[in-house]
């Protein structure tokens, strides 16, 4: 799948250049002038998942901070690279802490601003399909009623259905028939799965 970046900059020759650079590394690129031209593309357009943002602070119309915020509220997830010249430390701290990749102080090499991006959108892909993972982990128990969910913990765990039926005050039978149950909602016929589920589920905690 073909990588995109978007370069959100006033300065057209930097759009220039970073736009020749990035399609010899075969990116989709994609230049704004303004912030609100790109948040309203952001609104229009569903944003590819192997994408980066290269976003300059010292745009006409907005801080880049600002766009930052912006682009969390709208729910657009997309790792941002701040790349500037007038990014004083409060700054650089404040875009870090706000959940941005990284911020390189222009000027800087062309390679490392392509490597740099190339690697965001890398471990933001995988992080994504991580949190995927884990959304469809918390899905699955969810399906489990309160007891079910006890049940399938203690299961997971490779508890027995009489140690199940132990530390819950029920019958061995019982365990089995939820045991059997939760099996069947969940579409699995393992411990070893059951075990996935809710070591996927927990990271969220």
């Amino acid at each position: 799948m073909q990588q995109t970046v978007y370069v959100v900059d006033d300065d057209e020759l930097i759009q220039e250049s970073l736009s020749l650079a990035f399609e010899q590394h075969d990116f989709a690129v994609a230049c704004f002038s303004t912030a609100q031209d790109f948040l309203s593309h952001s609104q229009h357009h569903e944003l590819p998942d192997q994408a980066a943002l290269v976003l300059d602070l010292s745009l006409p119309d907005m801080h880049g901070l600002e766009v930052q915020t912006q682009l969390t509220q709208l729910g657009v997830a997309i790792p941002i690279i701040i790349y500037s010249g007038t990014a004083d430390v409060p700054h650089t701290v404040k875009a870090l802490t706000q959940g941005a990749y990284t911020l390189l102080q222009k000027p800087v090499s062309i390679t490392t601003l392509v490597k740099t991006v190339q690697k965001a959108v890398a471990e933001f892909s995988t992080a994504q399909r991580q949190r995927q993972r884990v959304k469809q982990a918390q899905e699955q128990i969810n399906k489990l009623s309160k007891r079910e969910c006890d049940v399938a913990r203690l299961a997971a765990q490779g508890l027995s259905a009489q140690k199940i039926a132990e530390t819950l005050f029920i019958s061995p039978r019982t365990a089995e028939a939820h045991k059997s149950n939760i099996f069947n909602k969940l579409g699995i016929n393992s411990v070893a799965s059951l075990a996935q589920y809710f070591a996927l589920a927990d990271t969220h905690h």
